[in-house]
């Protein structure tokens, strides 16, 4: 008799090991397991991360565009980016010495 008591409860150890383990398998695979939960959570910080970038990048290009209706603005980026000049003036370009 404590034979069987003993194998039944090695038994219902047995199946209720084996019922955890599939359990955790179960709920850590699949589209709303663990692991998916996780990568969800990073590619989420990921995204947040571009997104402020790309807000801060759209700021910057709005402030352009606003610039850009400036006279004074358009002349200064002309001088300095293009080497343009108004009439009679002479533009002088610095050059750097090469290093021998």
């Amino acid at each position: 008799m404590k034979q069987r008591r003993a194998r039944r409860k090695k038994r219902i150890w047995i199946f209720c090991l084996l019922f955890l383990l599939t359990l955790v398998l179960l709920l850590s695979v699949g589209k709303r397991g663990f692991i998916q939960q996780i990568r969800v959570k990073y590619e989420r910080k990921q995204l947040q991360k571009e997104i402020e970038v790309l807000e801060a990048e759209k700021k910057e290009l709005e402030k352009e565009k606003e610039n850009l209706n400036d006279p004074e603005y358009i002349e200064k980026v002309a001088r300095e980016k293009y080497g343009m000049a108004k009439k009679n003036e002479k533009v002088y370009r610095v050059v750097p010495k090469e290093k021998e």
